[in-house]
């Protein structure tokens, strides 16, 4: 009807629109939050003693300057043990295969029936394959296979590779350093670490089993 005062409903919450909102805005509510004890009770602290100002320093002092590595004195026992089983293996390889070869040498002069100074001013190029196959044989076959000769293994050496294509090569290089003993034992002896001929050719090294360093 018209002329009536209609009374306003108060409203549950005031407008975001209405400034007259910012006057009645009532401060948070603290939230509420239970206080959880262990099962077993406080735990008392441990009291852990800290380091002392002095050796701290040390300490400090200590890891920035690292201690010199002890010097390596070689005695005159390491240095038999390391060169002579490598003169005793290659001096007994040498006396095989001079062995066989002769062996070798007197069977193609009774086929022949001849002297052995003919047979050979004949037939050397026939024979000096045969003698070069029979040495190799000797050295290239045990190597490959195990990485040794049998003197190697008697002496208890080993070629320092796993690798059959390195132990074919090093087996060419070990006949020459045989077959020239004396000059072998020359660079044995002149080296400071008393490496063979086959070593220094081959850029290769023997080792004492089990893979000790012989050096």
């Amino acid at each position: 009807m018209c002329g009536l005062n209609l009374a306003r409903q108060p409203l549950p919450r005031p407008l975001l629109f209405q400034a007259t909102a910012l006057q009645h805005a009532t401060a948070p509510e603290a939230r509420k939050q239970a206080i959880s004890t262990p099962a077993l009770g406080r735990v008392a602290p441990v009291l852990v003693p800290g380091p002392t100002p002095h050796s701290a320093q040390v300490e400090v002092f200590s890891a920035a300057l690292p201690l010199p590595p002890a010097p390596r004195s070689q005695t005159p026992e390491t240095v038999e043990t390391s060169l002579w089983p490598l003169v005793r293996m290659e001096l007994t390889e040498w006396l095989i295969l001079a062995v066989l070869n002769s062996l070798f040498s007197l069977l193609a002069a009774a086929l022949c029936r001849a002297p052995l100074g003919r047979v050979y001013g004949e037939l050397w190029p026939f024979l000096l394959p045969v003698h070069l196959g029979i040495s190799w044989a000797f050295i290239m076959v045990p190597m490959a296979l195990t990485g040794q000769t049998p003197m190697m293994a008697y002496q208890g050496l080993l070629l320092g590779t796993s690798q059959p294509e390195r132990r074919l090569t090093f087996s060419g290089f070990h006949l020459l350093s045989v077959a020239l003993f004396p000059l072998s034992f020359l660079c044995m002896v002149l080296t400071p670490d008393h490496r063979t001929l086959a070593e220094l050719l081959s850029g290769q090294e023997i080792l004492a089993r089990p893979l000790q360093r012989l050096r």
